[in-house]
C-alpha cells in the first residue's frame, strides 16, 4: 500500500483536474487548483469519499505506481526473494531506528555477518523508495539485471531453489541430501550444454558455506518450531504490557464465532458466522471487522485487514440506520494476532512484511495479552444475545430456547447490524477502561493534538483491494462475460479482450478473477497480456433476481457467501425437481417421427385421411343452433299450423310457373310485420333443397 497524505505540496487529480496541497490540518485541507489559480479549503472527509470513489489520484510522481504488480501472486520467488533482501537491509528504517545507526558501520556489520553487499547509494536509494511509499513492492527493480550468464549466479539460483523446496518444510534434513540435489541439478543443466558452457561443480564445503550465509534461519525454525518461537529466538522476549502511545501504535485482531444464527430466507438453512475483528489499543477504536460463514483462515484475516486499511465513507449512503461517523482507517505498526495455524502462512507474513507492520504473537493461552479484543468481541456477543435467534455463550443460559427456529437474520442483514454495533454502540459509547470520553473521541483528538499523525491512502482503492481481497478464481471470458457462482459480469473493457484474445488465438485461456469477498458487485479480471486488472460488473438482471426471490437488497453490498450459498439453494432445487415426465415427452416425439416414417412410405395416405376428417368436423361444427338463441319479441310470433307434403309440392309447382313472386293466401306466419315483407319472407325456401322437413302453414 503506497502511503499518500495531504501534506504541503502533495498533488492529486480530483474530478479530472490537478490540484496541490497548500496547507493541511487533521479535518480541513487548503488546495490550489493549478489550472485556474484558485486556492480553496476541502474537508478531509470530502477528500477521503472522493478517493473511496475513484474520483481523487494521487500524483505518481516516479512513475513506479502503474508499473508494480498489484496482485502479490503475480510475484515470482526471485522477486520475493530480492524485496525481502531489502527489507533486511532496510530494517533499522523501518523500525525507526535509523538515527540511532552509523550507517558505514552498519552497511560493514551486514557485509561481514550476513554477507549483504550495499553501497551507500543504495541504501539511500531503497530508502527514499521506503520513505516515499511505505510499501514493498515500491523496492523492487523495475529494469531487468545483466543478462549476461555467470556461474555464481546460477549456482545461488539452483541452491535457493533447492532451500525453498527443502529447508522451510519443518522436517529434519541432512544437509549431505541437499549437496546431492545441487549436484543432480548441475548433472541435469550440463547434459543439454556444451562443454564450454558447463557448469562447474562446487565442494560440499563450497555449498555449505553458502547455505549457512544464506539460509533463513528465522524461516527454518519457524517452520518447525513456530514462527512464535523463532521469533522468540530471533528477537529475544519482548513484553507487550506497555501501553500504546499513540493511534495505530499497537492494534489486535482475533476472531470468535458469532452467538446467533442466520438464516438463508430461501431453503431456510441455519448457520452460525464468524467475526474476524481489529480494534486501536491505544483509542479503544473500531478499525475494521469481516464475517464469513466457513472457519476463519487467511484469506479471512485479509479481508479483515482491507476494511481496516481503508476509509468508511460508504456508512452513511449504504447504512443510513448508522447515527454516527466511523472515520478511524490506516496500517497498524504492530498487529497482536493470535497464535493459530491460520496465521503461520507465507501469505500473511508477505503482508507484514510488505507494508511494514510488526506482529505479535502471545504464547498459547495468553489471551490476556490480546484483551483489548476479547473484551470487545464479548460486547458485540453480549449484543446479538438480545436479538432472535441467539445462541447464547453456553448450553446454560440457552436452556430450552430454539435458537434456529427463532433465526430470521440474513447474512446481509447481520453486516448492517454489526456496524450500527461497531460505530453507535462502541465507538461512539462512553469509554469505562479509557480517559478521555468515547473512542471516537480519543482517537480523533490524539490526530488533533499531534500534527506529526497523519492519515495515509493508498494511490487507489483498487490497488490495494487486490493487493489484500480474498476472492481469487479462473474463468475463460465468454460472449457474455464472465461467470462467477452462475452470475454474469460484464464491461466493455472485458469484451475488448476477449476480442484481442480471440484474434491471437487464445480464445480459451482462463485468466485470473480476484474479487472483495465482502462485496461482489464488482470483480477485477487480469489482463494476461499487460497483467492489469480490468473491473467487471454484476449483471443488473441477476441483481432483480435476487431482489425478488431472496430479498436481497440491491442498495446494499452483496456479500460472496451469500451469493454463494444462493447459487446452491438454486442447484439443489433443480436436483430435487422431479423431471422425469421429460423422458416420456421425448418418447412421445420419437413415436411420432417413426409413424411419419412409416406413413412416408404409403405416400402419407394416413395423414391425408385425418386431415379430410379434420376438415369434415370442422364444418360439421361451424353451424351450432344452440347459439342462435332466441327471438327478441317472442309474443309476436305464434304457431298456426303446418303444411302437409302435398300442399308443399302443390304451391311449389304453381310458384314455378309464375315470372313474379306469388301471391298466396297461405297465411306462413302472422305477425307484427307488414303483409308484404311477409309475402317476400314466405318466398325464402324456394331455392332450397327439400330434405323432407315440414313448413309452418295453416
Amino acid at each position: 500500500m503506497a502511503r499518500n497524505y495531504f501534506s504541503y505540496g502533495t498533488k492529486f487529480l480530483l474530478d479530472g483536474l490537478e490540484h496541490m496541497v497548500k496547507s493541511s490540518d487533521h479535518r480541513e485541507i487548503v488546495v490550489e487548483i493549478i489550472k485556474y489559480k484558485q486556492i480553496k479549503s476541502i474537508l478531509l472527509t470530502d477528500l477521503e469519499e472522493a478517493w473511496d470513489e475513484e474520483r481523487l489520484v494521487f500524483q505518481d510522481v516516479t512513475e513506479r505506481a502503474s508499473k508494480i504488480k498489484s496482485d502479490l501472486n503475480q510475484l515470482n520467488e526471485k522477486e520475493k526473494a530480492s524485496i525481502k533482501f531489502k527489507l533486511d537491509v532496510l530494517k533499522p528504517v523501518i523500525d525507526g531506528n535509523y538515527h540511532k545507526i552509523n550507517l558505514d558501520e552498519y552497511l560493514r556489520t551486514l557485509r561481514e555477518v550476513k554477507g549483504f553487499k550495499v553501497s551507500k547509494a543504495t541504501f539511500y536509494n531503497w530508502k527514499r523508495l521506503w520513505e516515499r511509499y511505505g510499501d514493498a513492492r515500491f523496492l523492487l527493480d523495475l529494469k531487468p539485471g545483466p543478462k549476461s550468464r555467470q556461474t555464481e549466479k546460477e549456482v545461488m539460483d539452483s541452491l535457493e531453489r533447492i532451500m525453498d523446496e527443502n529447508l522451510y518444510s519443518g522436517e529434519k534434513i541432512i544437509y549431505r541430501q541437499i549437496y546431492r540435489l545441487y549436484k543432480d541439478s548441475i548433472k541435469n543443466v550440463n547434459e543439454l550444454r556444451n562443454a564450454d558452457q558447463k557448469q562447474v561443480l562446487r565442494s560440499f564445503q563450497t555449498i555449505w558455506r553458502i547455505l549457512r550465509e544464506k539460509r533463513d534461519l528465522y524461516r527454518q525454525r519457524a517452520a518447525r518450531d513456530g514462527y512464535v518461537a523463532a521469533k522468540l529466538e530471533r528477537d529475544g522476549s519482548k513484553s507487550m504490557s506497555e501501553k500504546p502511545k499513540r493511534p495505530l501504535q499497537r492494534v489486535e485482531l482475533d476472531w470468535t464465532p458469532a452467538d446467533i444464527y442466520i438464516v438463508d430466507p430461501k431453503n431456510l438453512e441455519r448457520k452460525k458466522p464468524w467475526l474476524v475483528y481489529a480494534i486501536d489499543v491505544f483509542s479503544g477504536e473500531p478499525l475494521g471487522f469481516y464475517i464469513t460463514l466457513e472457519h476463519p483462515d487467511t484469506f479471512a484475516i485479509k479481508q479483515c485487514l482491507l476494511h481496516c486499511f481503508l476509509p468508511k465513507v460508504y456508512l452513511k449512503k449504504l447504512y443510513p440506520e448508522v447515527q454516527h461517523e466511523w472515520t478511524s482507517y490506516g496500517i497498524p505498526k504492530e498487529l497482536v494476532i493470535d497464535n493459530a495455524s491460520q496465521n503461520d502462512s507465507n501469505d500473511l507474513e508477505e503482508i507484514f512484511n510488505y507494508f511494514g507492520i510488526d506482529p505479535l504473537y502471545p504464547e498459547v493461552q495468553a489471551g490476556h495479552k490480546k484483551g483489548t479484543v476479547e473484551r470487545g468481541q464479548k460486547t458485540f456477543n453480549d449484543i446479538l444475545h438480545t436479538l432472535r435467534g441467539t445462541s447464547f455463550s453456553n448450553i446454560y443460559e440457552k436452556k430450552q430456547y430454539d435458537s434456529k427456529g427463532k433465526a430470521c437474520i440474513t447474512l446481509q442483514a447481520f453486516y448492517y447490524i454489526a456496524h450500527i454495533i461497531f460505530v453507535d454502540i462502541i465507538s461512539h459509547n462512553w469509554s469505562h477502561s479509557r480517559m478521555g470520553g468515547t473512542p471516537h473521541q480519543i482517537w480523533e483528538k490524539a490526530f488533533a493534538d499531534d500534527p506529526s499523525l497523519i492519515k495515509e491512502l493508498p494511490f487507489s482503492k483498487k490497488e490495494i483491494t487486490l493487493a489484500l481481497c480474498e476472492g481469487r478464481e479462473k474463468r475463460i471470458i465468454q460472449n457474455k462475460g464472465i461467470m462467477l457462482e452462475e452470475t454474469w459480469y460484464t464491461s466493455d473493457e472485458l469484451m475488448k479482450l476477449r476480442y484481442r484474445l480471440i484474434q491471437n488465438g487464445d480464445e480459451h485461456t482462463q485468466v485470473v478473477i480476484r474479487f472483495d469477498s465482502s462485496n461482489v458487485k464488482k470483480v477485477y479480471v487480469e489482463n494476461p497480456y499487460d497483467k492489469s486488472f480490468i473491473e467487471a460488473y454484476i449483471d443488473p438482471n441477476r441483481m432483480q433476481d435476487f431482489e425478488k426471490h431472496y430479498d436481497v437488497d440491491p442498495t446494499l453490498p452483496l456479500p460472496f457467501q451469500q451469493m454463494k450459498a444462493i447459487c446452491l439453494s438454486e442447484g439443489r432445487k433443480r436436483r430435487a425437481f422431479d423431471d422425469t415426465h421429460v423422458v416420456n415427452a421425448l418418447k412421445n416425439i420419437k413415436k411420432i417421427q417413426n409413424d411419419q416414417l412409416k406413413d412416408k412410405r404409403n405416400q402419407y395416405k394416413q395423414t391425408l385421411s385425418k386431415e379430410a376428417q379434420i376438415i369434415e368436423g370442422l364444418a360439421l361444427q361451424s353451424f351450432d343452433f344452440e347459439n342462435l338463441g332466441e327471438p327478441e319479441n317472442p309474443d309476436t310470433l305464434h304457431y298456426i299450423g303446418e303444411l302437409s307434403e302435398a300442399e308443399i309440392n302443390k304451391k311449389k309447382k304453381e310458384n314455378y310457373g309464375q315470372k313474379r313472386p306469388i301471391k298466396t293466401d297461405v297465411k306462413t306466419m302472422v305477425g307484427s310485420k307488414p303483409k308484404n315483407e311477409v309475402e317476400q319472407e314466405s318466398n325464402i325456401y324456394e331455392d332450397l333443397p327439400m330434405y323432407g322437413v315440414s313448413q309452418l302453414g295453416v
